[in-house]
């Protein structure tokens, strides 16, 4: 089925009875974080935590890798940080692609304690990166770490449907605490720091509006150990060289799909290479809403009976209306990949714009129609088209959706450029749209992408020059199920409009 208004609202609208009578109570023993629920969202104080391989992407466009290979690198590097979590006691949240989330919320009544854990999480991984690039012969290619981390109060609630659910928090803490993060270096905010035990005083020091922390090996095991955590360097090198035995090289089974990508087959083995359009969706400015709404009530109620139709009519539009696969939501954005049909890139790219549109009429027309006034926020999408590897990865039972290639990282990096009611576009995806389609972008030096602002739905049909070429938008999403592509027979009814203007000149190419 393509996007229909009257539909969505109908879905807005039950997703939003499915919440009424939510409570918002505190966690207070440890046992809590586990029985969060749609209906039963928990207030929780904790340090969030961002670890990233921050030159990843970049290894992976240089190409100096092969992409199965930095898959199965990712795999073995993803289980051993999730493992130093366990050590630490720090709970994994999951890894957006090369980037773990963690939050330390343990001991409940302990916060200098769980800001320790994030801070020593960060250089356990910091030091374990030594470690990994010399069993792994990357010496002339290493990867390198930076972390993140900021404490605060948050609400933990989960969204989804059936198996597709993940563990969402609302609050600055989590958000901040990705912004913080830089290419180099630990850094972590005033609020962890005045946190921390006097043992760190002497390896915390200003940087700029946070702070830098900076700890050697012995240091990080000395101070793991006085708090009676497990983690030593010796152990992530043995569990390193264990890895490097289970997943050799080559262990990554990369095919092509020849139809619909089924998320719940994916592994290391069963790993898919497609043709897509990667598509990040934020709510623009939802965190300073949650910020100003905690500080009037503590318990959210509104705010979070709102998130949960949001995120909820974003993956229906984009799964059930527009056949994307939903990868992940990170807190209030969500990444997607359009892909089908598979093969036929000129529709792939036509789909992917059509749900951005999709999307934006979401968020400026259904929305405002379901929740209070000050929760409807705009979009910023991101959208770039390229070759992806689509998998899962990490420990067993406990393993995250990921897409890899250069184009998630540049549809991400278009995303954060972009103000709300905007979508953003990279060169690859521009240049197959009809042009009727191209006119209605222009180039955003400050984006590096070509963008239209509040392009939603109903407008991008009225923007077809015939109803053949409006029909064709609909018929490329309704064709989908069957694998029929229809991208040409749009770019072929375009030209039964004049141009007005010259087609804008390529400035620039990721290669």
């Amino acid at each position: 089925m393509a996007w229909d208004y009257d539909t969505s609202l109908a879905r807005a609208r039950a997703k939003f009875e499915e919440t009424d009578g939510l409570t918002v109570s505190d966690v207070v023993r440890e046992t809590d974080f586990d029985k969060i629920t749609l209906t039963g969202p928990r207030r929780l104080s904790g340090t969030h935590l961002y670890v990233d391989v921050s030159n990843f992407n970049t290894r992976l466009r240089e190409g100096t890798t092969e992409q199965g290979e930095m898959l199965r690198l990712l795999h073995i590097w993803n289980r051993e940080v999730s493992r130093i979590a366990k050590d630490l006691e720090v709970a994994k949240v999951h890894f957006q692609g090369p980037r773990l989330h963690g939050v330390a919320y343990r001991p409940v009544s302990d916060e200098s304690a769980m800001a320790a854990k994030a801070v020593l999480l960060a250089w356990a991984a910091r030091h374990t990166i030594s470690v990994f690039n010399d069993v792994f012969s990357l010496a002339d290619r290493p990867w390198k770490v930076s972390a993140g981390a900021d404490h605060g109060v948050v609400i933990a609630t989960k969204n989804g449907v059936g198996g597709d659910r993940e563990l969402l928090f609302l609050g600055t803490a989590a958000n901040q605490a990705a912004h913080i993060l830089q290419e180099t270096g630990v850094r972590i905010s005033a609020e962890v720091a005045d946190l921390l035990p006097d043992s760190f005083d002497d390896h915390v020091n200003p940087s700029g509006q946070h702070y830098l922390v900076t700890l050697t090996v012995e240091q990080a095991e000395e101070q793991i150990a006085a708090s009676g955590w497990t983690w030593t360097l010796d152990g992530s090198r043995k569990r390193l060289n264990e890895a490097a035995d289970t997943f050799p090289a080559d262990c990554a089974k990369i095919t092509s799909p020849q139809k619909a990508i089924d998320k719940k087959s994916l592994s290391l083995s069963d790993t898919k290479r497609v043709t897509g359009a990667s598509v990040f969706a934020d709510v623009d400015g939802f965190t300073a809403y949650i910020e100003e709404a905690m500080a009037s009530d503590p318990d959210l109620v509104d705010a979070v009976r709102a998130f949960h139709v949001i995120r909820a009519e974003g993956r229906n539009t984009a799964v059930v209306d527009c056949k994307a696969l939903r990868i992940q939501y990170q807190g209030d954005r969500m990444q997607a990949l359009a892909y089908q049909p598979i093969g036929d890139d000129a529709t792939i790219a036509l789909n992917a714009v059509t749900l951005a549109a999709a999307l934006t009429s979401v968020a400026n027309e259904v929305v405002p129609e379901v929740v209070v006034a000050d929760a409807a926020k705009p979009l910023a999408i991101g959208l770039a088209l390229g070759e992806v590897l689509v998998s899962k990865i990490g420990e067993h039972n406990n393993r995250d959706m990921i897409v890899i290639g250069s184009s998630v990282a540049e549809a991400a990096n278009i995303q954060q450029r972009l103000d709300g009611g905007q979508i953003g576009l990279d060169v690859a995806a521009y240049d197959l749209l009809p042009e009727w389609i191209q006119e209605e972008f222009t180039w955003s030096s400050s984006a590096q992408a070509y963008t239209a602002t509040n392009l939603t739905y109903d407008a991008l049909l009225d923007l077809a020059p015939t109803e053949e070429s409006a029909s064709a938008v609909k018929s490329a999403l309704l064709g989908l199920a069957a694998g029929v592509g229809v991208g040409a027979a749009a770019v072929a009814y375009a030209a039964t409009r004049p141009r007005s203007v010259e087609s804008p000149l390529r400035p620039w190419s990721r290669d």
